[in-house]
């Protein structure tokens, strides 16, 4: 195993233990080409080190150079003396090899033949579930989910939330609704605070036509998450103007700045709903209280948006001098130090 290039031959066992010092030493000190080096000549040298042979071929993978992994884990794997533990190592890494290379098709089989060897493994069993989510076999990733929770609940929990989602999802973008309300309705028994299940699920409600629940659902979503939310606020608005209550919106998000008062995407959809009723002062002073809570910390993706929503309603009741103020302020909280740059400094 040359790769083209000659080196010395090590032959004696200090010569052996010396390469591993020195391809330890170049590993930890991340000097991967040194570490590359020292372990081709362990493996040229003693070709049965199986260690040095993962070791090797890790390295190619963690470099990039997938194909040359896959190609040392193939011929590992063709070794008729290789013990049965030493080949179910071989498929898990070959497998790795695969996923990294993005191989998803072969990954998952070579996943699933570990497996079939090693059906306890909790690491294969997580690696190969959003490989199946990608090929949609969902039923044969939620039966996996089911085995993974027995050995690792968090992952089980976080892995069968994204699954659940990319199923309901790939049903949506297919006109099957009937299966992605029965996929999110899965999710939501499990996972009742899952604010993107309920904004997906308010819009299947819309194309029903049923407003009420879409609304209802949409609630929940930003009650849940406040990013979820920033997407959600007009919605909502609309929703309790369709239903004749404009004004329960506001009640709707001053809840909501009671649990998250420093929201600032509800804040400007609180002042966008006043302004819209013509309570243009009245949203200038929400905006106006929460800029001035913030004044002294740096400047963040949030304040950056009040500080444009108010010079916008400034601008909006024709106060040019005020607004002019209002975006000399913004300019000036744009030039303060991020929030990152002060912890460098």
């Amino acid at each position: 195993m040359a790769w083209g290039r000659k080196k010395p031959t090590l032959h004696r066992p200090d010569d052996l233990a010396q390469a591993w010092r020195r391809g330890l030493r170049a590993a930890v000190s991340e000097d991967w080409p040194s570490a590359e080096t020292w372990l081709e000549r362990i493996v040229e040298a003693d070709s049965a080190d199986l260690d040095a042979y993962h070791a090797l071929a890790r390295l190619y993978r963690r470099q990039g150079a997938v194909g040359r992994a896959i190609r040392m884990h193939q011929n590992l794997l063709l070794q008729a003396d290789l013990s049965k533990n030493d080949r179910i190592d071989g498929l898990f890494e070959l497998a790795r090899d695969f996923e990294a290379g993005g191989f998803s098709d072969r990954a998952a089989a070579t996943y699933e033949e570990f497996l079939d060897l090693r059906p306890r493994h909790a690491e294969a069993i997580e690696r190969i579930i959003p490989l199946l989510s990608d090929q949609r076999e969902f039923t044969r990733a939620l039966a996996l989910i089911k085995r993974l929770r027995r050995l690792d609940v968090e992952a089980a929990e976080r892995l069968e939330t994204e699954l659940l989602l990319d199923r309901a999802r790939c049903a949506l973008n297919e006109g099957d609704h009937d299966t992605a309300r029965k996929a999110l309705k899965r999710l939501l028994r499990r996972h009742k605070t899952c604010a993107k299940a309920w904004a997906m699920l308010g819009e299947l409600e819309t194309e029903r036509g049923k407003t009420a629940k879409a609304l209802d659902a949409w609630k929940r979503a930003a009650t849940s998450d406040a990013e979820v939310a920033r997407e959600l606020y007009s919605k909502i608005q609309a929703g309790f103007a369709a239903k004749g209550k404009p004004a329960d919106f506001d009640a709707y998000v001053r809840d909501i700045l009671t649990a998250r008062p420093t929201d600032a995407f509800a804040l400007v959809a609180l002042a966008r709903a006043l302004a819209s009723r013509g309570e243009t002062h009245a949203a200038i002073e929400e905006l106006s209280r929460a800029i001035e809570l913030g004044s002294d910390s740096a400047p963040t993706s949030d304040s950056i948006a009040l500080h444009a929503e108010r010079g916008r309603q400034l601008l909006a009741t024709q106060q040019d001098a005020e607004a002019l103020k209002a975006y000399g302020e913004l300019i000036d909280a744009l030039n303060r130090p991020s929030a990152e740059e002060e912890t460098l400094v």
